[in-house]
Parts: C-alpha cells; sequence; structure tokens
C-alpha cells in the first residue's frame, strides 16, 4: 500500500508557496524525476524497511525526525527533505536542498527546515492545495512564455 503524500505550504504575508514544488522547478529534469521516483519507491515499502542509505536516510541534529531523498550529479548533492507522518500513513514533502559535495549548509538552515516541517503537525495542516501547484505553474509560463 503506498503512503498518501502531502507537500507543506509556506505562508508568508499572506503570499502562499510550497518550497519543495518550488525548489524542483529550479533543478534540472533529471534531479527532479530522481528525487521524485525515490520518494515513490520508499512510499511503496514504508520508510522503515527502506534499506538503500544512500538514496533515502534519516537526518540528524535539529531534523533528527526527518529524512531525505538523495541525489547527486556531479558534484552536486541534491537533497528533497521528508517527514514520515507514520499514524497517518503519509510523507510530507518539506522542502528541498542542494549543495555541493563535501560542503554543509549551515546549521541555521537546518533549524528553519526542522520548525517548517513542524507545522505538519498544526490542525488542519498547511498542506498545498491544487490552486497553489495552478498559481506557480501559471505564474511561471507567464514570465516564460
Amino acid at each position: 500500500m503506498l503512503w498518501d503524500v502531502e507537500w507543506l505550504l509556506k505562508t508568508d504575508g499572506g503570499r502562499r508557496t510550497v518550497p519543495a514544488f518550488d525548489f524542483l522547478l529550479g533543478q534540472p529534469p533529471a534531479v527532479r524525476v530522481q528525487l521524485l521516483a525515490i520518494v515513490d519507491a520508499v512510499r511503496s515499502t514504508g520508510p522503515d524497511q527502506w534499506r538503500d542509505t544512500s538514496s533515502h536516510d534519516s537526518m540528524h541534529g535539529a531534523c533528527e525526525h526527518l529524512h531525505e531523498a538523495r541525489d547527486r550529479h556531479g558534484q552536486m548533492l541534491y537533497r528533497l527533505y521528508l517527514l514520515w507522518q507514520r499514524h497517518e500513513k503519509r510523507v510530507v514533502v518539506v522542502d528541498g536542498g542542494a549543495k555541493p559535495n563535501a560542503t554543509t549548509l549551515p546549521n541555521s538552515f537546518y533549524d528553519d527546515l526542522a520548525a517548517r516541517a513542524a507545522t505538519a503537525n498544526e490542525n488542519p495542516a498547511p498542506f498545498a492545495v491544487a490552486d497553489d501547484f495552478a498559481r506557480k505553474a501559471l505564474t511561471t509560463e507567464a514570465k516564460t512564455g
């Protein structure tokens, strides 16, 4: 049984964004496809049965309750940050990030990520709806078209 998927919404000054979706849109197609394929594969088995830690694993420190889908192209590392809500049998796609190999992101990035992920436990949870994706696609199309 596949786990459900939700995308975490961020609201800032009345502006609604979907950070993970925005991240993926800015990446090369091969990265988008690979990261989403990893999420789908883990959804099919569940995060606790997944054994390939090079493609998906738990995080540490402030984000120890999160997991990351991992991909590498050349010297760049790409991540989708995930919150597996086991009781609800769903994965919340929180955000994404990219960095050169053998570098670290600042602790403030991980603190912000952990705080954003914690909002998924609010009632109601700030999950994106179809309109959030449609507006982003239409806005992006208008800029490039």
